[in-house]
């Protein structure tokens, strides 16, 4: 899987910290970025991977970088959910990015598997 994002788009915002702030020690931007790397892992995960420049789409990126700094904030704020291995339950309005994107997700891949020969 690639990712996309880095934590200056939205992630550092989301938490409450200024892009250029500067303040931030290098373990904090760590595990901003390693939460990032793990959400954009999960989400792209839930929804596909099979077509290419899906996420970085001027219609799809806004919500993919929604969902995934939702999720990466979600893991900085409970950083015991990604060390011991307990659940971190995703939230309804998650849940519901992620169904729109998988909409989106399924109707351009049926739309590509039409014009593709090894749909066949």
């Amino acid at each position: 899987m690639t990712t996309y994002l880095k934590i200056t788009d939205g992630l550092k915002r989301s938490l409450g910290y200024l892009d250029e702030d500067d303040s931030l020690d290098e373990g904090l931007k760590n595990r901003m970025s390693n939460a990032l790397i793990a959400a954009e892992i999960y989400v792209q995960g839930a929804i596909g991977t099979d077509l290419q420049d899906f996420y970085t789409s001027d219609e799809n990126k806004p919500l993919y970088t929604m969902v995934c700094n939702a999720l990466a904030a979600s893991y900085v704020q409970n950083p015991v959910s990604i060390t011991s291995g307990a659940v971190v339950t995703v939230d309804a309005v998650t849940n519901a990015v992620i169904g729109q994107l998988r909409g989106r997700y399924a109707k351009e891949l049926e739309d590509q598997n039409g014009k593709d020969t090894k749909s066949e």
